[in-house]
């Protein structure tokens, strides 16, 4: 099990313009990994400021290998944004490569993601999420994810970001 908080910060929008908390659930099975995420969202509305709470509940699978320092990822979810109009659903798959600096006191790997989204409602893919940053390994079940993130989005305002993110992931066993 896996706590997750994340905080979104952009530039010229009300901040944060994304917070969110949640659980997820994973069973590892080799290289492969599926997953159950528990997630509450507040979003903020980039022209009004509005805030929205989202329920997203979420099922994944990924597989991942390790090459050297480098780890190699890909991730297929499925999800449904309760409290949305229409409760949409999702499709995303992310594409992950984590490379791991050696020799640093805390435990560092840099990292870049690239991530599309399918929307069921639209009948269309409406979403590209790129991201860059560094995972600090604050202990073994402490992550401190520092990045920039790129999205570009087909529907919805603005319909470009530019948002510095981070994202504290705590293992509870």
């Amino acid at each position: 099990m896996t706590a997750i908080l994340t905080v979104r910060l952009g530039n010229d929008l009300p901040n944060p313009t994304l917070s969110a908390g949640g659980l997820q659930f994973d069973y590892r099975m080799g290289f492969w990994t599926a997953s159950a995420t528990d997630y509450y969202v507040c979003i903020r509305n980039a022209k009004t400021g509005a805030r929205t709470i989202v329920w997203l509940p979420a099922a994944a699978l990924s597989y991942q290998v390790d090459v050297g320092a480098f780890s190699l990822a890909d991730r297929n979810r499925v999800e449904q944004l309760e409290g949305l109009a229409g409760s949409p659903k999702r499709y995303r798959n992310r594409a992950s490569v984590y490379w791991r600096l050696a020799g640093d006191s805390v435990p560092t790997d840099i990292f870049i993601t690239d991530e599309v989204f399918y929307d069921f409602s639209k009948d269309s893919w409406t979403r590209n999420r790129a991201q860059a940053g560094n995972q600090l390994h604050l202990d073994k079940k402490a992550r401190l994810q520092v990045f920039y993130l790129r999205q570009n989005t087909t529907y919805g305002a603005p319909d470009r970001l530019n948002v510095l993110g981070l994202t504290l992931q705590l293992d509870i066993e």
